[in-house]
């Protein structure tokens, strides 16, 4: 399959223009028939990923973090196309690349493209409250989330990230959670009632990551059919603060401020207003519900040949 780049000059600080233009020999030279678009804005890269798909390319390539990665997918997540997606991670965060395994260096990128196998796997809708005050859906591929973590995407992207993804994401949690107060929230799982009072934090995860690295769903899978939904209750911000290196990790489940469950539809209500983070990006905020798509997209996976395996159970299902 010939790839057809997707490359988002302004992510990661302006840095992945730069990168993208050192590796482009090493990848011209392993795909000599590849294409490559810059996307110029907001929803360009969707706009380009819909031509694509218009086109007949077998192969889109989304060339960015994990946002640029949300709207390459846009035009394809749920539509039935046999366009096939994969990552070429070169972001703020990085939280979808985790999920795959996927390394940075222009070989490993060869390695992956060629020798990749495409992969069906889930995405979700999220139906929200946008910025404009309407509502609005999209679909992501990662994590939506409501709470603390849309105040941090506010600071994250609206502040210089030169210092890298987890430092960025780190600042941000803290000037999130300091300007953050919990939300009494309402939120049900396949329509029964999940959890009802004050929170920090719902995620809805198809993924594992977010945040720059923060593993709040440690055992999600990618092709099951359900979500996992993790809520952080009443935590005071010293227990935020004390339950970070446990998150970094993925042991903070047994928390007892902490719920998680699974199901395929999510919905969050509340009198109070909250932001929501979609797939690293600020978009609006609740109420939300989101819903699973199974094998609703068809993604480039590492193969035997790429040198890098994605972590044990992110693909659950024979599918």
């Amino acid at each position: 399959m010939n790839p057809f780049f997707i490359v988002n000059p302004h992510s990661a600080n302006g840095a992945t223009k730069r990168r993208f233009g050192s590796m482009e020999p090493t990848l011209r030279a392993a795909f000599p028939d590849m294409k490559v678009a810059y996307t110029e804005g907001p929803m360009h890269a969707a706009t380009l990923s819909g031509e694509a798909v218009a086109r007949g390319d077998e192969l889109v390539v989304a060339c960015g973090g994990d946002g640029t990665l949300n709207e390459v997918i846009q035009p394809v997540a749920g539509t039935g196309c046999k366009t096939v997606i994969a990552v070429m991670p070169s972001g703020t965060g990085g939280d979808f690349r985790r999920m795959l395994g996927l390394k940075t260096e222009a070989e490993d990128i060869v390695g992956y493209l060629r020798h990749g196998e495409p992969r069906t796997v889930d995405t979700g809708i999220l139906e929200y409250a946008n910025l404009a005050g309407g509502r609005d859906s999209r679909a992501f591929m990662n994590i939506a989330s409501c709470g603390i973590s849309g105040q941090v995407d506010h600071y994250v992207n609206n502040t210089s990230k030169a210092l890298g993804g987890r430092a960025s994401f780190l600042i941000g949690s803290l000037r999130g959670m300091f300007g953050y107060r919990n939300v009494e929230m309402s939120v049900k799982v396949d329509d029964r009632p999940f959890y009802e009072g004050p929170a920090n934090l719902v995620a809805v995860a198809n993924g594992r990551f977010f945040g720059g690295g923060m593993m709040v769903a440690p055992g999600s899978s990618l092709d099951d059919g359900l979500f996992d939904v993790v809520v952080f209750g009443d935590l005071t911000k010293l227990e935020f603060i004390g339950l970070s290196r446990r998150i970094y990790s993925g042991h903070h489940l047994t928390h007892p401020k902490i719920r998680h469950g699974r199901g395929s539809t999510v919905e969050v209500e509340s009198r109070d207003q909250a932001l929501i983070d979609l797939d690293g990006e600020q978009v609006g905020g609740i109420p939300m519900r989101a819903g699973i798509r199974p094998a609703s997209l068809r993604l480039l996976v590492p193969g035997r040949g790429a040198g890098v395996h994605p972590p044990l159970g992110v693909f659950g299902s024979s599918r």
